[in-house]
């Protein structure tokens, strides 16, 4: 009898715990402990992943998993193109600049820094002129004009890169239509064995794929391009069009599109091609979807995909703004998202939040039931809310601002709005408030951040009314000196961090603010502006640690979405299960987090953030 060393050139291992190591991979070995053999496997998945800032099918991008790209399609109806653009880090989405021309149903093609967007028309079959054949050259953060293509083509696809991309196909289905552009000019390319449109495409210049297409005829085959020739190859499992795509040519994905039967519905199925032929994967998408492809048109195989945006129907009217990752890997990967926590003991909203996800303050706040603020406070445990030690009169109940960066048992309450304006500063030492030196004035609804004894209040709003741009820092016996000021007056704006290292963000002056602003203990700097969708009045619904970790989740009129400052940009993570603003927010940094209370309604629910995880798939041998 063959032995398992003989086979693999190694012995199986008795150990009193798994190994974690991904390079394991494959290997056997029994665990005394669990009294079991076992293995670590690859396993494919789809994973849900931050949603885009716009909602839109009929788009197209490109790049990779961690540097992908999305342009163009239409938003709500879909009556016309759009411009907008926006680009994936891995973890979420950024709105970046507009493109000169809107466009739906073009090809796109390139990396997140060197990318390409070539013709395109209206959503539906354009009148006569209504294709086009417009490029743009994209390089991350501006568009400039590319080498027009020379016809007006649309439900194309492209594959390559800026400088060597090929776009092939077009409607109507009568004509063979392929270009290849070298960063300047487009000249025709060879013909492909099949007229298509709605394709989806793979590859390089010289070392491209095709496949699917707009007729059931056609819907399944595929072609390999070498620059010159193309040559037919094994079909796809699946009769799709207009779906997700990426790759190279001998190891290529194909995820989601519109069915023919039933007609014009979203797929959720997943393909793969290894050069020879295509297997279904047993992951799935989350959303069935088409009319939206390319987010990893240049990923350098078919272990990682990204899917964002589309629409569920071939009609374009139910798009959607959800993400989803494809992998293969060893790992187990745990999205990140919200969850359940337990409720407040009282619906309250405009609460202060500190502290960490496991160990939280819930402080004052205005109830659903009473025209008052409340001075209670609520301790968290992790899994459920006790009161703790209330506010002191006269404290300002309302409007106040907190040490959100202190501990459940160290804890700074500064001023707020309870008939009047105070001045009152209290400290929290788990159990009860003692009052401390009075605040240098009575500006509210301004944002607080820092420790017990190291406090910094940023901005607020005099009475009777205004904005200023003046900071505040504690020292260990809670009194107050004048910091630096910020570039920008606001209130109702929030901030993470310590007193050397903070940051602020949006706000009302009165008018919405989308400012962001760094601290370094001395002086704030300008940095990027909010995402467009989520600016104005951030307090308090946020949570971090320093200058680049802050989270906002929600906001007003009544939102769900959530955006993470990385000290660079401002990308979207997953939304609230429960849409709301002016809830209190308070975790260690941005990969663990809680929200509670918040408006509109007034609210008890809570929610707890938990950023991705990964783990090895480890699985049990058995024998069959």
């Amino acid at each position: 009898m063959t032995t398992y060393k003989e086979i693999f050139g190694k012995q199986i291992k008795f150990l009193s715990s798994d190994l974690s190591d991904a390079s394991a991979t494959g290997q056997i070995w029994y665990n005394s402990t669990a009294g079991k053999f076992k293995s670590i496997v690859a396993a494919e998945a789809t994973s849900s992943a931050a949603p885009l800032n716009t909602t839109r099918g009929m788009c197209a991008g490109g790049g990779i998993q961690t540097a992908a790209w999305l342009c163009g399609g239409t938003t709500g109806a879909p009556t016309s193109g759009t411009t907008h653009t926006e680009n994936y880090n891995g973890s979420g989405w950024a709105t970046s600049a507009s493109m000169s021309n809107a466009r739906a149903h073009f090809g796109a093609t390139g990396t997140q820094t060197a990318g390409l967007a070539v013709a395109g028309g209206p959503p539906f079959s354009p009148s006569p002129g209504g294709a086009q054949s417009n490029v743009e050259e994209y390089d991350g953060e501006a568009w400039s004009a590319g080498g027009a293509i020379p016809t007006n083509v649309w439900s194309n696809s492209c594959f390559g890169v800026q400088t060597a991309a090929v776009s092939a196909g077009s409607e109507p289905n009568t004509t063979n239509y392929v270009f290849d552009y070298d960063g300047s000019s487009w000249t025709g390319g060879g013909t492909m064995n099949t007229v298509r449109s709605y394709l989806g495409s793979a590859g390089t210049e010289t070392a491209g794929l095709v496949f699917g297409g707009s007729t059931p005829a056609n819907a399944l085959s595929v072609e390999s391009y070498d620059g010159n020739n193309w040559t037919t190859e094994p079909n796809s499992i699946a009769v799709r069009y207009s779906m997700f795509c990426g790759g190279v040519q001998t190891s290529a994905l194909k995820a989601g599109g519109v069915t023919y039967v039933p007609a014009g519905t979203g797929s959720a199925a997943v393909e793969t091609y290894d050069g020879t032929s295509w297997a279904t994967s047993p992951a799935t998408l989350a959303t069935g979807r088409g009319y939206s492809k390319g987010q990893t048109q240049n990923s350098p195989s078919n272990s990682a995909g990204l899917f964002a945006g589309g629409t569920t129907t071939h009609t374009g009217a139910q798009s959607v703004s959800s993400t989803e990752e494809y992998n293969v890997t060893t790992n187990i990967i745990t999205a990140a998202a919200w969850s359940s926590g337990g409720n407040l003991p009282t619906a309250v909203a405009y609460n202060q939040g500190g502290g960490i996800q496991t160990a939280a303050l819930s402080m004052s706040g205005q109830p659903a039931t009473t025209p008052t603020a409340t001075p209670a406070v609520f301790e968290y445990d992790g899994s459920s809310w006790a009161a703790g030690g209330s506010l002191p009169a006269p404290a300002g109940s309302y409007g106040g601002q907190a040490s959100k960066n202190g501990t459940q048992t160290a804890m700074l309450y500064w001023k707020g709005h309870e008939s009047g304006n105070k001045n009152t500063v209290s400290s929290y030492d788990g159990s009860s408030w003692t009052a401390q030196s009075t605040f240098p004035n009575t500006d509210v609804y301004g944002g607080g951040c820092g420790t017990l004894t190291a406090a910094l209040s940023v901005a607020g709003a005099p009475p009777p009314g205004g904005a200023i741009a003046t900071c505040f820092e504690s020292d260990g016996s809670y009194n107050w000196t004048a910091g630096g000021s910020l570039g920008t007056a606001r209130y109702n704006n929030d901030a993470v961090g310590i007193q050397t290292n903070a940051v602020t963000a949006g706000g009302q002056t009165p008018s919405n603010i989308a400012k962001t602003e760094e601290y370094n203990g001395s002086s704030w700097s300008e940095k990027s502006d909010m995402i467009a969708s989520r600016t104005g009045v951030t307090k308090d619904q946020c949570f971090g640690t320093n200058s680049d970790d802050m989270m906002v989740a929600g906001g007003p009129p009544n939102s769900a979405l959530c955006i993470q400052w990385d000290g660079t940009a401002w990308s979207t993570r997953p939304s609230l299960g429960t849409a709301r603003h002016g809830g209190a927010g308070a975790g260690a940094s941005t990969t663990s987090g809680v929200i509670a209370g918040g408006t509109s309604p007034h609210k008890t629910a809570t929610e707890e953030f938990n950023g991705e995880t990964t783990a090895v798939n480890i699985v049990n041998v058995t024998t069959s």
